[in-house]
């Protein structure tokens, strides 16, 4: 996975995370780790089970 930060300003910190195709714009710090937390999210079917790559050790998708 590969995730670009774009920053156009920085106090407080204002821009967009993700790629060309899908960027989420963010404002703050608290902004900004709120939308890489999701971009990094487990992967998961409906039931909450962990996918085919998941390590259930670890608890997440690596």
């Amino acid at each position: 996975m590969r995730i670009e930060i774009w920053v156009d300003s920085t106090d407080p910190p204002v821009g967009r995370v993700g790629d060309d195709d899908d960027a989420r714009p963010f404002v703050g710090w608290i902004d900004l780790l709120a939308v890489l937390s999701g971009l990094l999210e487990p992967a998961g079917d409906e039931d909450g089970e962990l996918g085919a790559r998941a390590q259930t050790q670890l608890g997440e998708d690596v």
